[in-house]
């Protein structure tokens, strides 16, 4: 079963909502912030030496930052429903795009 070790307040938001989407089960692991410093708590250090979330077991593979779990997903597990656009399509471009538009700060590309 795929586990999704999920910090609040982080982008493991976006798996969750993929996860539900393909309709696959999974199991999540909370972890909360330090409600002072609004730090990762030192249990998810454990998973990943930053203590950065989300962070996803799947068998025996473990992945890190939501934009490669969210390919991962897609690649491995998107058998009917099509979510990734033809390679070197323009919708493949927008669907890059949009993909790691969460990872950084907006620009005016279009």
């Amino acid at each position: 079963m795929i586990k999704v070790h999920h910090l609040e307040n982080s982008r493991s938001q976006r798996v969750l909502w993929l996860l539900e989407e393909l309709g696959l089960d999974y199991e999540i692991v909370e972890y909360a912030r330090d409600p002072d410093t609004m730090l990762a708590p030192a249990a998810l250090k454990q998973v990943h030496p930053l203590g950065k979330s989300p962070v996803v077991t799947d068998g025996e593979i473990t992945l890190a930052e939501s934009g490669a779990i969210i390919d991962y997903l897609i690649e491995h597990y998107d058998t009917k429903r099509g979510l990734i656009p033809e390679a070197g399509s323009a919708d493949y471009r927008h669907y890059r795009f949009w993909l790691h538009y969460a990872e950084g700060p907006p620009c005016h590309c279009w």
